[in-house]
Parts: structure tokens; C-alpha cells; sequence
């Protein structure tokens, strides 16, 4: 418990700093809207290029212990996604999916898996760190492309949403990196080093740029959407991917613990860069992402004494 606010509470002092900052009037909405540019853009795909092209790749793979966490994470992406075109909010499809859907695994889950487990669950964090972005990520693009061509011919609009999703920036870097990785070609190192430059970059952007949008936005019509979406992430997850992991894949408790107490995390911060990405979903990704991250901590210590029992 120690160690998880000792991670999430430097993540609140940047985005009480980013709320700060915008309500004084030190930092404007055109400067925060210039940041968030360069975050999703820029220093996302840096971070997605970069854990790409240095992954490891285990071998051999446990499929059972993959299938459990994003099979159940795509049913809460579906779930999510036809909530919000349930309630008229089409516009935040891919947000209501990929949300709820996507754990903070490189930035909470491996420091607080290994200490809850040991080193074992190296390579079950790997596993997880390698998939999520190439999945979660691709089918969010897809999604939110698809919406950006939407209103022409059905053919015509289907080419150029595939075109844009593979030309993204967060698509193409996910791409080369692990094109350098499979193919055993060095990254010259200086283009890795800009590369870690620019990652090193994400996690105090999008805290600052998430309290930035805190205080320019109105979020008080935002707090029952985004609480839905946070149960989702910190109940639902988790307990979908037991349900998975033990009925359907039959994992040994060495698998099943790290599967189950992941889907636990909170959101991941990725998402709000992909929100200002895509300009879409921004205040809802904010109050769901710091609601999620405070329920977490609870959701962590119930999936810990869950998956260990």
C-alpha cells in the first residue's frame, strides 16, 4: 500500500500543479493545447517506439495468462464503447473503450507487481506491457479514424480510416519499433537516446496537461459517466479476467495473481495523451482517470488477497 502512493501521489502534485497553473493564469489554454500536441504526437510515440524496439520477448509465451487479461479487457472495451453510443455519445466511442480498458502497467503495475510477487512476475509483466499498446492502442486508432471519415461513401470512408490508423504516429512508431526488435537491427544510438529524451517526457506532460484540463473544463456533468467508467476499469477488469483465468485458461496461481491484480490497476495515463490526440473525451478521460486512480489502491488490495487465497 506504501509503495502505491508513493507513485501516485507525485502523480497528484503535477496535476495540482497543471490546475494551478491554468487557473491562475500562469498557463493558457493555447499553451496547453500546444503541450498536449506534442504529447500525443511527439512524445507518445517516442514511448511506444522505445518500449517496442527494447521489449524482450519471452519465450515460450504463456497464451493462457495473455488471453485471460485482453480478452477481458476487449469485453470492457465493447462494453464501454456501446455505453457511450448507448447515451448519444459517439464521438466518445473509442474514449468510453479504450478507458476502462487500458491498465497503468509500465508505470504502477511492474514496480507493484514485483514488489507484491518478486521477480518471477518479470516476465508475466512483460507479457502484459508488450501486447496492451499494439492491441488496445491499434483497435482505439481504428476506431477514432473510422469516426474522423465517417459521413462519405462507406468503401471510400473504410480505405481512409485503415490508411490513417496505419499512418498514425502512434501506430507507425508501435510498427518500427518492433520491426527493429524482430529484426535484430541495432537503433542507432542516438535516436534512442532522443527517443527516451522525448518518453521520459509523457508521464509529467499528461499530469500537468490533465490538470490543466481540470481547470479549464466542466466536469460536473462528466463525474457519473467518468465513475462508471472507473468501476469498470478497477471491478469489472479484474474480475472478468479471474473469471478467465480460472474457469477458462486454468491458470497456476503463479500466472493467475499478476493477471488479476494488473486488470486491477487504475487507467493508464497513455490514454489521456490519446484523448488529446485526438481531441476527444478530454474531460471525461481526466475525471475518470483520477477517480480510477484513487479507487485503486483499494481494487489492488482486494485483487492481491483475491488471486493469493
Amino acid at each position: 500500500m506504501t509503495l502505491i502512493f508513493q507513485i501516485v501521489l507525485p502523480m497528484f502534485v503535477l496535476v495540482a500543479l497543471g490546475f494551478y497553473a491554468g487557473k491562475s493564469g500562469n498557463f493558457s489554454n493555447t499553451a496547453a493545447q500546444g503541450l498536449s500536441r506534442f504529447l500525443g504526437i511527439y512524445a507518445l510515440p517516442a514511448l511506444l517506439f522505445a518500449a517496442m524496439a527494447k521489449a524482450k520477448i519471452p519465450d515460450p509465451i504463456e497464451w493462457g495468462f495473455v488471453a485471460s487479461f485482453f480478452v477481458a479487457a476487449f469485453i470492457i472495451f465493447g462494453l464501454g464503447a456501446a455505453w457511450m453510443l448507448s447515451i448519444r455519445r459517439r464521438d466518445e466511442a473509442a474514449i468510453g473503450g479504450f478507458a476502462p480498458s487500458f491498465s497503468s502497467i509500465g508505470l504502477l503495475g511492474a514496480p507493484i507487481l514485483m514488489d507484491a510477487y518478486g521477480s518471477s512476475v518479470a516476465i508475466p509483466v512483460m507479457l502484459l506491457i508488450l501486447f496492451q499498446s499494439p492491441l488496445l492502442f491499434t483497435t482505439a486508432t481504428m476506431i477514432a479514424e473510422a469516426q474522423r471519415t465517417a459521413g462519405g461513401r462507406p468503401v471510400a470512408a473504410a480505405v481512409n480510416a485503415v490508411k490513417a490508423t496505419l499512418l498514425s504516429p502512434m501506430i507507425l512508431s508501435i510498427v518500427v519499433g518492433m520491426g527493429f526488435n524482430l529484426s535484430g537491427v541495432h537503433v542507432p544510438d542516438a535516436v534512442m537516446k532522443a527517443a527516451d529524451y522525448a518518453a521520459a517526457t509523457v508521464l509529467p506532460c499528461a499530469c500537468f496537461t490533465l490538470g490543466t484540463s481540470l481547470s479549464f473544463g466542466k466536469l460536473s456533468g462528466k463525474f457519473g459517466q467518468a465513475l462508471v467508467l472507473a468501476v469498470m476499469k478497477t471491478v469489472l477488469h479484474p474480475v472478468l479476467t479471474w473469471v478467465l483465468a480460472v474457469e477458462g485458461f486454468h491458470l497456476p496461481p503463479d500466472w493467475l495473481a499478476p493477471a488479476v491484480t494488473a486488470a486491477a490497476l487504475p487507467i493508464g495515463v497513455n490514454v489521456y495523451a490519446f484523448a488529446e490526440r485526438y481531441q476527444t473525451g478530454r474531460e471525461l478521460v481526466s475525471m475518470s482517470l483520477l477517480l480510477s486512480t484513487l479507487m485503486s489502491p483499494i481494487s489492488i488490495s482486494v485483487a492481491f488477497m483475491v488471486a493469493m487465497s
